[in-house]
């Protein structure tokens, strides 16, 4: 009897042991799973990431064009500015002129 109990044991072992391996095969198999639905979802936001960059370049140099026209706009502003300041400096000149030659001619 003691040949038979030991044989039930070691059943009982070995099923335990296929239970377990089993059970382990199923998580296994549901963890490569996930990892191939992460590593998807790391390449979509890789993908995402590059497309992002290389937006925040393109605005960048935009952004440094802009820059450099606003420049320029101020300067072709500022020239105007100075030259119709220069124009009315010159007619307020001319007019002084006008009214002490009046002054003096009364």
């Amino acid at each position: 009897m003691d040949v038979n109990e030991n044989f039930e044991r070691l059943e009982r072992y070995i099923n335990r042991l296929t239970e377990a391996l089993e059970t382990l095969h199923k998580e296994n198999d549901e963890l490569n799973g996930q990892l191939q639905s992460l590593k998807e979802k790391n390449d979509t936001l890789q993908a995402d990431l590059q497309s992002l960059e290389t937006k925040i370049s393109v605005v960048s140099s935009e952004n440094e064009q802009i820059k450099k026209d606003k420049e320029m706009v101020k300067g072709r502003i500022e020239q105007l500015l100075s030259r119709l300041d220069g124009a009315f400096s010159s007619k307020n000149e001319q007019l002084e002129q006008v009214e002490v030659t009046h002054t003096e001619a009364e």
